[in-house]
Formats: C-alpha cells, sequence, structure tokens
C-alpha cells in the first residue's frame, strides 16, 4: 500500500506500507526519509475524512480502519502535533520541519503576531532563509509578496505604507546571517505568540455561544465573540472532560473555586472526539511526567468486536486504541539526546548566544543578533 505524505512547503513523499500496518510504520518511515527519526513523537499524520475535515490519524491503530481503504494511494498531511521551543530540538532536520510549519501557519492567518513590526522581522527572516542576503538586482519578491499575508491580531494598526520598505530594511540588516539560524530566530519568534502550538477547533452556536476552542500546552483557551474576552482555563483547573456526538462536555474549578461547567457543540462527531483526544494528549505531553496507563490503555471496540469480546475479552478484533501518545515532553527531548549520543552524534542543547556563534551572521545590525 503506497501513502502519499505532503510536507509543509507542498513537497510530496511516497512510502510503501503492509496493508495491514498501523499509522506508526508510515510515520516513522516518513521521519527516517527526512532524518528526524530521532524527534518524529512531535510529528503526526493529518488526513481528511468523507466531510472534507482535517483529522490526527491514530498512529496505534491500523491505517485502513480509519481511511476507508478502497483508493490506490493515500494521501497523508506530514504536520507538528506537539510544539516545542527550538532549543529544545535536536536535530537540525527538525527545527527545518518546525520552520515549514510555522511559516505555512503565518502565511495562511493561523498564526498572527502582536503588531506590523513584528510581521516585518518575520518576513524578513523567511527572506534571509529561503533566499539568502538581499540583493538590489534580484530582490525576492515573490517571497515578500506572498509573506506579506503575515498579519497582527485585530484590532490592529492600518498596514504601515513603508512596510514593504520595513521588510527590506530588516533583511538587508540581517546579511550574512545563514539560513539555519534564520529558520531557528523565526520559531524564536514564533514561541513567543500567545496561540503558538493551540490546536483549533470551530464549535457552531452553541448553548454559551463559543466560537472557537484553542487547545494548547498549558490549557484552553476559549475565543468567543468580538465583544467579549477570551477566557483561559489550564489543565490543573479541568474537573472532567466528555464528548459525546456533536457534544462536548468540560467541567472545571473557577477562579473562585466554583465547578463551572461549559457544552461546546461541534461540527461532527469526529471533531468532538478530536477535541477530547488533544486536551487528554497535550495535557499528557506538556503536564506530565509520564503518559499514564489509563491513557495508553483506553480504547473503544467496534460492534463485531463488542459481540466477540462478551465471550472473549481478550480479543483484539475491532478495538481502537482512543489516543495514540508514547513520551511526554521530556521523555521524547532525553529519548532523542540519549539516542543520538549512543550513535556518537556529538549533539548538545544550543544556547541562544552559541546559535548565532555557531552559524555566524557576519556584519548583522540587527539588535536582535546580538
Amino acid at each position: 500500500m503506497w501513502c502519499l505524505v505532503c510536507q509543509p512547503n507542498s513537497v510530496i513523499l511516497e512510502v510503501q506500507v503492509d496493508p495491514k500496518a498501523i499509522g506508526q510504520e508510515c510515520l516513522e518511515k516518513v521521519c527516517d526519509c527526512l532524518g528526524i527519526s530521532k524527534e518524529c513523537d512531535y510529528f503526526g499524520l493529518k488526513h481528511q475524512s468523507a466531510k472534507g475535515e482535517e483529522l490526527w490519524l491514530n498512529l496505534r491503530n491500523p491505517i485502513e480502519r480509519q481511511t476507508g481503504g478502497g483508493v490506490a494511494h493515500l494521501r497523508f498531511a506530514l504536520r507538528v502535533k506537539f510544539w516545542v521551543p527550538p532549543h529544545l530540538l535536536l536535530q537540525e532536520a527538525t527545527r527545518h520541519q518546525f520552520y515549514l510549519h510555522s511559516r505555512l501557519e503565518l502565511v495562511e492567518g493561523r498564526l498572527k503576531v502582536s503588531d506590523w513590526a513584528s510581521a516585518a522581522w518575520l518576513v524578513a527572516l523567511i527572506a534571509q532563509a529561503e533566499g539568502g542576503d538581499y540583493d538590489a538586482l534580484k530582490p525576492p519578491h515573490a517571497i515578500y509578496s506572498q509573506c506579506c499575508q503575515i498579519q497582527p491580531n485585530e484590532p490592529c494598526d492600518p498596514k504601515p505604507h513603508d512596510f514593504l520598505h520595513q521588510i527590506v530594511q530588516q533583511h538587508k540588516d540581517i546579511k550574512g546571517m545563514k539560513a539555519s539560524a534564520a529558520e531557528y530566530w523565526l520559531l524564536k519568534e514564533v514561541s513567543n505568540l500567545d496561540t503558538f502550538g493551540q490546536e483549533m477547533f470551530h464549535s457552531k452556536f452553541a448553548y454559551n455561544g463559543v466560537s472557537m476552542i484553542g487547545v494548547g500546552p498549558h490549557g484552553i483557551t476559549v475565543y468567543r465573540g468580538s465583544d467579549e474576552e477570551t477566557q483561559n482555563i489550564p489543565y490543573t483547573a479541568i474537573q472532567s472532560a466528555m464528548s459525546q456526538r456533536r457534544m462536548f462536555h468540560l467541567v472545571y474549578l473557577s477562579l473562585d473555586g466554583v465547578e463551572t461547567s461549559l457544552n461546546f457543540k461541534l461540527d461532527s462527531s469526529q471533531s468532538a472526539s478530536g477535541l477530547y483526544r488533544a486536551i487528554t494528549e497535550k495535557h499528557a505531553f506538556y503536564s506530565c511526567e509520564t503518559v499514564r496507563s489509563a491513557v495508553t490503555a483506553q480504547f473503544i471496540r467496534d460492534l463485531k468486536g463488542t459481540i466477540i469480546s462478551i465471550f472473549n475479552e481478550d480479543s483484539t478484533l475491532g478495538k481502537k486504541y482512543v489516543f495514540d501518545i508514547r513520551r511526554t515532553c521530556r521523555e521524547v527531548y532525553d529519548n532523542a539526546r540519549r539516542a543520538l549520543y549512543c550513535e556518537a552524534a556529538n549533539i548538545s542543547l544550543p544556547e541562544e548566544n552559541q546559535i548565532i556563534d555557531r552559524h555566524d551572521c557576519g556584519d548583522c545590525a540587527n539588535p536582535k543578533c546580538k
């Protein structure tokens, strides 16, 4: 069975797996091709449902059961599932994939910066990473044009008339900066954004009027209408979470210690299940020392599997795992560092000042590169 896996820059990788293979086998083959096998836990594969929704492939379950099969080539998208700051990434190839995904999120408007000055700085970094030093005879108009779609959060000031001039000046200031250093600094800027690492879910007009729900490294953010403020719910405040068909029910403790509940109505039952899965997995990844067995062992069965389990509880027929997280953030880092050490790769955790020294920014005048 052939799988076509699209990277964030639209470059497609073709890998072959057994028809009965689980998602993890496909991801590992893709990561091997890209040289990020030691840090593949940060990534996942997305596919489109029959309704056009983007869903995470469960890496512990057979691929064919999740996609329906019946096609010659299955299509997936390689994306960052668990975002971490760039100084925690040990492999250059991993940082590059994080950069590609960050660039896509910025250009398509899912990540927004704080002001126009920050937008100009990010466009300059992208131009340096992809086009090298500024050349007045051959300015990277295509990169500038595409990346000028990067915008601040609303409400904001109108776009400056000299916005393009600001980009060009910033690009000139980082002359000599290597592509890998430019990618690192873009990731550093992105990691400081409020919505960094958030997975967004759309909620239709529900009982509480919620429009968007973001699940990030520190908890849940509820984005209401423009006339209302956002609401942040840390993982430590969550008492229970449950999805049932298209509905998602959340119980948490307010700042006053009062037990409060929220009900979200999502676009589909798969989206509601995805929200439950995102909250559980991100809490385990960012907040726990290890992934508890209560998470890894949770599964459901289809009708046939349920009937068989009445007579044989150990049967795996129709068994589907709910979560596919294997390691926490700390465990992924430690595991990658140990594996690279065993390969005598001599990889060490880079400090910010070491990044600049190593990549040699030359005569860069930008204060952020000092």
